[in-house]
């Protein structure tokens, strides 16, 4: 399953800038030097993803059926 997880995050990562939203995405992440240091898709209707860059680490949740960014929560 970690491969489907890899191929949204490439998906992610090539998703025009105008879908981007208000709330934090890990598009926006990535476009700010973020790196994907873990991928993890339980089974579940969700992708979690944890970012880190320097000392800043962010979870993320992505829901698999559209891409979009569910939530992400600075937890470092």
């Amino acid at each position: 399953m970690k491969l489907a997880a890899f191929a949204t995050a490439a998906a992610l990562m090539t998703a025009p800038a105008a879908l981007a939203q208000d709330k934090p995405t890990v598009t926006g992440y990535l476009n700010q030097d973020y790196k994907i240091i873990n991928v993890d898709s339980s089974g579940g209707q969700f992708i979690f993803f944890i970012l880190q860059k320097d000392k800043s680490v962010v979870w993320c949740s992505v829901l698999l059926q559209s891409g979009e960014t569910s939530s992400c929560r600075t937890i470092k």
